[in-house]
């Protein structure tokens, strides 16, 4: 229990209030991320990798396991809000993901994408699927259903980090390249699949995560499932119609943009709150906003521009932070636990790699373009943590599987400038 006193009054700094540890607590950590990312721009790797080191320096696995360290600026009483804080700001940051998936010029590039799409999602899954049984067996509880562990593993070997890999193609000035326009397109396709088959999974773990669920537990999950894809088809048809009237509507009213700004803002808090009371994740109700905003009068950058500083320069370091303090890479303390970091890796690299290279070849490119597509479809970044966060708070992954796959997230995004660099220049 934090102390309501002062500084002035002898009062210990880190302990005045629930606040003041909160305010110091992001300062250390947007601090720390920022002076990281100055050190691997010269790597030329993304602002995401310094974010995603500097949680795992501050948390269980380094800073973080210094009693002295983890007492005074992240004491376990502190977490939870800490993680609120931290996974409200996920909400909004899931929000501009789906403000930058633009539906309608998907659906233009479906045809020459989705073989892409398709081939970086099934090979991974089935690859995913195959190394489940001897992760299970090693580190997984035993309450948990193998079916819904497997179905997860499989989701977390098939994600592409699709606003990572958007920051990767703009910096590098690829995104108007065959390689850009192949890779973005089928990116988003796969992150749209993936997210579904996420929502679909968590419904699972949270309505029947148990080994001895009844058909009853099962039949919830799936009912949760169709509410939010009935919900999805509500937005689109409904909400979706109804803002591009609106913004028409907006042109010609002086301020009118403002109120729908604030409409919105309500919408994403209203939407996410829906889809954590249904039982999947306040998360997607925040993405599902997102991709049903239209695109017309640029309404969507202004959105982008209002927002996005704030949600990357303050709150994803926040999540990043708390990602790091779940990590604990001590406890791979034995060969065996890291040969299962390395076949993770491997198993992850080899199914992209394969599968959306194969695919790209297919659709016509060359081998050197294809491989690069292939390259790029293999970042995992933030988007892998989102997802292994949500594994681990459903109790479906311990912590010894959450570390791995969180090696696995930070190699292949590490490895991607390089090899790109080299194949691409």
């Amino acid at each position: 229990m934090v102390s309501q006193t002062s500084i002035i009054s002898g009062g210990d700094p880190f302990a005045v209030s629930a606040l003041s540890l909160l305010l110091i607590q992001a300062f250390v950590v947007i601090l720390t991320a920022r002076l990281l990312s100055f050190v691997l721009r010269y790597l030329r790797q993304p602002v995401v990798v310094s974010e995603v080191i500097g949680g795992l320096i501050l948390g269980g696995s380094a800073l973080c396991r210094i009693p002295a360290f983890k007492n005074r600026l992240f004491p376990d009483t502190s977490l939870p809000g800490f993680s609120l804080v931290a996974n409200f700001g996920l909400v909004f940051y899931l929000f501009l993901i789906g403000l930058e998936l633009d539906p309608s010029k998907l659906l233009k590039s479906v045809r020459s994408s989705v073989p892409i799409s398709l081939a970086g999602i099934a090979l991974p899954f089935g690859l995913g699927v195959a190394v489940a049984r001897l992760i299970y067996d090693r580190y997984a509880d035993q309450k948990v259903a193998f079916s819904s562990f497997l179905i997860f593993t499989g989701v977390a070997m098939s994600i592409t980090a699709f606003p990572v890999l958007a920051r990767i193609l703009t910096e590098r000035r690829l995104l108007q390249t065959k390689v850009g326009q192949a890779t973005i397109s089928a990116a988003a396709i796969d992150d749209v699949t993936a997210w579904t088959l996420l929502v679909l999974v968590i419904a699972i773990i949270n309505n029947a995560s148990s080994a001895n669920a009844d058909f009853h537990n099962y039949l919830t999950a799936v009912y949760v499932f169709f509410v939010v894809v009935g919900y999805v088809v509500f937005l689109w048809f409904t909400v979706r119609p109804l803002y591009r009237y609106l913004l028409a509507k907006a042109q010609k009213t002086e301020g009118a943009e403002s109120s729908l700004l604030f409409v919105t803002f309500l919408l994403v808090l209203v939407s996410s709150w829906f889809t954590e009371v249904i039982g999947v994740h306040a998360i997607f109700g925040g993405f599902l906003v997102g991709a049903v905003i239209p695109h017309d009068f640029g309404f969507a950058r202004k959105l982008v521009a209002q927002i996005e500083d704030l949600i990357m320069i303050v709150f994803l370091p926040l999540y990043f932070a708390y990602s790091g303090i779940n990590t604990r890479l001590d406890q791979l303390n034995d060969a065996q636990s890291w040969g299962f970091v390395v076949l993770v890796i491997v198993t992850a690299c080899a199914g992209k790699l394969i599968g959306c290279t194969s695919a790209a070849k297919l659709s016509g490119l060359s081998w050197r373009e294809s491989t690069a597509v292939g390259i790029l479809m293999n970042t995992k970044g933030l988007v892998e943590l989102i997802v292994l966060n949500l594994g681990l708070q459903a109790g479906v992954i311990t912590s010894q599987i959450f570390s791995i796959f969180v090696v696995m997230a930070v190699i292949t995004t590490l490895m991607t400038i390089p090899l790109l660099s080299i194949v691409y220049p």
